[in-house]
């Protein structure tokens, strides 16, 4: 079975403070953790240690990000940001992820504007 903590795939926490929030996974640290970053919260100099069971997978991959990974490139928190925005307006599924989302957190605030704040 092929790997599917790649980097450049698209997750989102589903246990913890960050429950509902989308990432992008940076690295596999071990066989069930992983780094992910979403260029806002998590910045690509400080990547949360996720547990992968506390991962939802989703089949979008930002093929820049990963191919700046595998090439040993530098990976900035704006091509995150920018990838994350890519692939969360492309996937028309993830719109009810994350609706559900918010009113599993009793209107805690917009997940998606919240992940992709283009500052800092």
């Amino acid at each position: 079975m092929q790997n599917q903590f790649t980097p450049g795939r698209l997750v989102s926490s589903t246990a913890g403070r960050d429950s509902g929030k989308f990432y992008l996974i940076l690295d596999q640290v071990g066989e069930n953790r992983v780094r992910v970053v979403n260029g806002a919260e998590r910045p690509v100099s400080g990547p949360k240690l996720k547990n992968t069971r506390h991962l939802r997978v989703y089949p979008l991959v930002a093929e820049d990000i990963a191919e700046k990974v595998r090439s040993g490139r530098r990976v900035t928190d704006l091509d995150v940001r920018n990838a994350l925005q890519e692939l969360l307006t492309s996937g028309s599924y993830l719109r009810n992820d994350a609706k559900n989302a918010r009113m599993e957190q009793n209107g805690a605030g917009s997940i998606l504007s919240g992940n992709l704040k283009q500052g800092g």
